[in-house]
């Protein structure tokens, strides 16, 4: 219960931020948790193959989703980046980054 509440409260600060920034809260909060499916809630997945992104810098990571949004750079898992705008991809990459590796 308490671990499901502390992902709640990530999300909720996540949206907050990335909503100012211009990204939709919802649209954002909704990718994000897609995202700590299968990398974690702070970015260290407990899946293996899955790559860890828990202080990786921001523009690398906006620099991949941006090659998997078009096509560049190819994985099943991840043709839910081909639906991302700009700004929800720097909100990703900054809320991973920031997270302690």
């Amino acid at each position: 219960m308490l671990a499901r509440c502390r992902r709640q409260v990530m999300i909720t600060a996540f949206m907050l931020v990335a909503s100012a920034g211009g990204a939709s809260a919802q649209d954002v909060g909704d990718k994000l948790e897609l995202c700590m499916s299968c990398h974690g809630e702070t970015g260290k997945p407990q899946l293996q193959g899955v790559p860890a992104l828990a202080g990786r810098p921001a523009a690398d990571l906006a620099a991949q989703l941006g090659l998997f949004r078009n096509g560049t750079r190819q994985n099943q898992q991840m043709v839910m980046a081909k639906r991302l705008t700009d700004e929800e991809i720097d909100a990703l990459a900054a809320y991973f980054a920031q997270q302690a590796p």
